[in-house]
């Protein structure tokens, strides 16, 4: 089976296995905060607030996550008897008068409350992620950054290794809301040297310790260096980032060609046609750069992963 097609076959069960699996995403229900502390509004759970609700002089109210707008009736406080003062429609913090009782009626929802929510991490770097506080089951994907190709220092005309390309790695987990995990993307590979520098290998990409991305490996310096082996990952569903191409003699004969591997389920390696000149970058995410021909020449570098998580 072609490869190309193999990974679009395999690319385009996971995004079906994500558009099917919303019914467990749109875990938020629709909330709001009463003197600054979230509380759910479900009127089919015991533990979920009921309506309607009763609050009192320098109270404060405010929508929260899943809620457009706050409908509230609001009484004047005369002795022991109440009487109407107004309609009220809350959006932001607002604080009950003095001398007045807020009796809250409903609540709006956001438009199309069922659809997913999602973050996604595309620069390389270390971040921090918290678990919302309605949500317990979280899908996530993470693609590892791409190798960087090998700098070329000889003049025999060969290409230098091109780098390999980062893993891709998909799986969905129980999670406790308000856990925070530490997100890392992958940082692409550096280029090689024209002194003949091998490329450097790509960086993982992890949420914790529920999945890891690895990144490419860096190709070989020097004409005919060998290509750099593509990542793998730790998901249950995952796609192997493909290898860097092994350097090809001579650079300038016709149909030889230094390409960086694609990244598993992501971006393109780099190509690098025109005869004995410097590499090519990968594209994002995961694509690894290709090598240099000829000599003198650098490397390119690959591109960086990302992660992307769905609740």
């Amino acid at each position: 089976m072609n490869k190309n097609y193999l990974l679009f076959s395999v690319s385009t069960f996971f995004i079906s296995f994500l558009l099917s699996a919303n019914i467990a995403f749109g875990q938020c229900k629709p909330s709001i905060r009463i003197d600054g502390n979230i509380s759910i509004v479900d009127q089919t759970s015991p533990a979920g607030l009921q309506f309607p609700i009763w609050l009192k002089t320098g109270q404060t109210l405010a929508i929260d996550q899943s809620t457009f707008s706050i409908s509230v009736i609001e009484f004047i406080v005369d002795g022991n008897a109440l009487a109407f003062s107004q309609v009220l429609t809350v959006t932001t913090v607002q604080t009950v008068p003095a001398d007045r009782v807020w009796k809250v009626e409903s609540v709006v929802k956001q438009l199309n409350p069922s659809s997913y929510s999602s973050i996604t991490y595309s620069n390389y770097g270390t971040y921090s992620w918290k678990v919302p506080a309605c949500a317990s089951y979280i899908c996530i994907e993470a693609w590892g950054g791409g190798g960087g190709g090998g700098g070329n220092a000889t003049q025999s005309g060969s290409y230098a290794g091109a780098g390999g390309g980062g893993a891709y790695g998909q799986e969905c987990f129980n999670v406790t809301p308000g856990t925070t995990y530490t997100v890392t993307v992958g940082a692409g590979g550096t280029g090689g040297s024209s002194s003949g520098g091998a490329g450097g290998s790509g960086g993982s990409s992890s949420v914790g310790s529920l999945i890891t991305a690895g990144g490419g490996y860096g190709g070989t310096g020097n004409a005919g260096g060998a290509g750099g082996a593509g990542g793998t990952s730790t998901a249950a569903n995952n796609i192997s980032g493909g290898d860097g191409t092994n350097g090809n003699s001579p650079c300038n004969t016709a149909g030889l060609f230094s390409r960086g591997g694609i990244g598993g389920n992501g971006g393109a390696g780099g190509l690098n046609l025109s005869p004995c000149n410097g590499g090519v970058a990968g594209t994002a995410p995961g694509g690894a750069g290709s090598s240099g021909g000829w000599y003198n020449v650098l490397g390119a570098a690959g591109a960086a992963g990302k992660v992307v998580i769905t609740w």
